[in-house]
């Protein structure tokens, strides 16, 4: 067995005539807290990125082609359908590609008037979104004949119009050339996300209800929305179909864009880039506190042990098996600190993630709880982080010891 690994595991183990020092106790505390903070850090930030995407991603598809005038969001500017324009969409390996179209409108009634978007979609569309937050009812259905009336409120619409599932509710919407259009609609059901970009407007309706209002032209919709394949880039997707629609543009006169989700919703993401340089902060400041303590115990470790490394240097032990000696020494007070901060860390996060118990004002966060990803792959890297950086840094400490001469250390024994 190597030498010095062996006279660090004696001096590590735990037996009545070999208690812990408290600067060891501190050092291992140190570095499971710091380890733990960092764990609990990065899946935080990683859980509000995946929570969040998949909620806009309901208001919204991975990528979505409209006119530049909308920006990418639900709003009645709309798009002539050509069969150019369709083949281009349709060339994306796409999972799936819808179409919607919509219309501003209002909700009222004897009491009172609620300004919303009336979205229509056909029966491609991924309504899982809506399901996994449907609060009351049932989604509406589509495609049916007879064409049905049914639409689906936010929570926070309802309220406010003060109705509830199987009402009937009009809607009134602004004609450049008719005037003011009325229509009556059904409450089929009420949802809820938490966001308020989406609950404060989105009506959601069969799509031919809203093609209706058009005169029932099925040749205009507002846009095209493109739900890409697992593990497809939805920025090289949007520029590809950017470069070949700016052709378009000037062979054929069609004026389309396409907007990834980052582009439709640059707040919400703007926010999210603040949470990566909080948690760079959080990471920094945790490694830095725990290389601060494992040096200085160390070091108190090393000058505790100074008649050791006096006997060692008497037998005829070299400077560099000293330094050895307490690296292994600071690598085994490192391995109960990160395997402890794992377990505490992975074990919080569990928890958070299985059964949300911190929970968030879904008006300033988006989200009703602390999201908690479980995120294997940046932990990995977090631990393996910690120990390395820890371990170049206790180089340092270690190298003091060989500078102790053994003729000082044993002079007064």
């Amino acid at each position: 067995m190597n030498t010095e690994f062996y006279i660090a595991r004696r001096l590590s183990e735990r037996r009545a005539d070999n208690r812990p020092g408290v600067m060891e106790r501190v050092a291992t505390i140190a570095t499971a807290i710091s380890l733990m903070v960092i764990i609990v850090t990065l899946s935080v930030v990683v859980g509000f990125k995946e929570n969040l995407n998949k909620l806009l991603a309901g208001a919204a598809a991975d990528v979505v082609v409209t006119a530049p005038q909308s920006g990418g969001v639900v709003s009645s500017v709309g798009l002539e359908r050509s069969a150019e324009l369709e083949s281009l969409v349709h060339s994306v390996d796409a999972e799936r590609v819808t179409t919607f179209t919509s219309k501003e409108g209002v909700l009222k009634s004897d009491d009172n008037i609620v300004g919303v978007l009336l979205k229509g979609i056909d029966t491609l569309y991924d309504m899982s979104f809506y399901a996994d937050h449907l609060v009351s009812g049932a989604l509406p259905r589509l495609g049916q004949e007879p064409r049905t009336k049914d639409i689906l409120l936010s929570e926070r619409v309802a309220r406010r119009m003060d109705v509830g599932v199987g009402d009937r509710v009009e809607m009134l919407f602004v004609d450049d050339s008719e005037g003011v259009l009325r229509d009556r609609f059904a409450v089929s059901g009420v949802y809820s996300t938490g966001v308020d970009m989406i609950d404060n407007s989105y009506v959601i309706t069969d799509i031919r209800n809203v093609a209706r209002l058009y005169y029932g032209d099925n040749s205009v919709v507002t846009g095209y929305e493109l739900w890409l394949k697992d593990g497809a880039s939805c920025s090289l997707v949007a520029d590809r179909l950017n470069s070949e629609l700016m052709t378009l543009y000037y062979v054929d006169g069609i004026d389309a864009e396409a907007y990834t989700l980052e582009s439709i919703f640059p707040r919400v993401y703007g926010w999210l880039a603040t949470h990566d340089v909080n948690a760079v902060v959080v990471v920094v400041i945790m490694i830095i506190v725990a290389l601060f303590n494992m040096v200085t115990s160390l070091l108190i470790i090393v000058l505790e042990r100074q008649r050791m490394i006096g006997e060692l240097r008497a037998l005829g032990a070299t400077r560099q098996m000293v330094i050895r000696v307490f690296v292994y020494r600071a690598m085994f007070i490192v391995a109960r600190g990160v395997v402890s901060g794992a377990v505490l860390g992975i074990a919080l996060c569990a928890l958070q993630h299985h059964f949300a118990l911190i929970p968030l004002p879904a008006e300033g966060y988006l989200l009703s709880s602390v999201p908690a990803a479980m995120c294997w792959g940046w932990w990995m890297v977090a631990i393996v982080g910690v120990v390395l950086t820890t371990a170049v840094v206790m180089l340092l400490p270690a190298a003091y010891s060989a500078r102790i001469s053994p003729a000082e250390t044993m002079r007064y024994e």
